[in-house]
């Protein structure tokens, strides 16, 4: 697993800044970025946890902090409930059936049993830049599309400072060629085909839900 040592070290391979007394970028700044760049990633590539306990509270259940979407929900374990769907056709009143809305989990009928959610969540991020030591949990085959979403966003606070520099105005005819603009473009670009090229396709299952 690639550390946010090891990621910081060869960001700034890429980026050029290798000084050690006095670098163009903090850690702080390229942390953050990475933790923009692991968000998003997320929402591509979400990582998956099984069978977590949720907590009743009020009548709901709180989702994870880290929730992206829901796989499945149990209770009793091997016991799967039905999501609720609005449609025409469909309706439901009471039964084994959840809903999710405002970050929370309901259900349609009370239950004395535990309540399990497998889910795809957002893949964990360092707590700060001193978290040396914290291992990533995306792939090492897509390490990849970090640096470039970081790359991207430094390039993009590197356009601002020289469009404030050099009073370049977009649209307005006098100073709207930002050399950095293009640079910017391409990098977010091909981010995005690289995201295209791992997502795969596959057959698309039709079926109708029951009460």
């Amino acid at each position: 697993m690639t550390t946010l040592n090891a990621l910081l070290t060869d960001l700034r391979n890429d980026l050029q800044d290798t000084s050690t007394t006095s670098p163009r970028w903090t850690n702080a700044t390229l942390t953050m970025y990475i933790k923009d760049a692991i968000r998003d990633y997320s929402m591509w590539f979400p990582r998956r946890i099984d069978r977590f306990e949720l907590v009743e509270a009020n009548g709901h259940y709180a989702l994870p902090s880290d929730f992206v979407r829901e796989i499945d929900v149990e209770s009793p374990e091997d016991t799967y409930w039905i999501k609720k769907v609005e449609r025409p056709g469909v309706r439901f009143t009471t039964g084994k059936f959840y809903f999710i809305d405002g970050g929370n989990l309901y259900l349609g009928e009370d239950t004395d049993d535990e309540v399990e959610l497998s889910y795809l969540a957002v893949h964990d991020v360092p707590t700060s830049e001193t978290d040396l030591t914290f291992e990533l949990s995306i792939p090492d085959r897509d390490i990849e599309l970090i640096r470039i979403y970081v790359r991207a966003q430094v390039h993009i606070q590197m356009r601002s400072k020289q469009a404030r520099l050099d009073r370049f105005e977009a649209g307005s005819g006098r100073r709207d060629d930002n050399p950095l603009l293009p640079e910017t473009t391409n990098l977010m670009d091909e981010y995005y085909k690289k995201i295209a090229e791992r997502v795969t396709g596959g057959p698309v299952v039709l079926y109708r839900s029951r009460p």
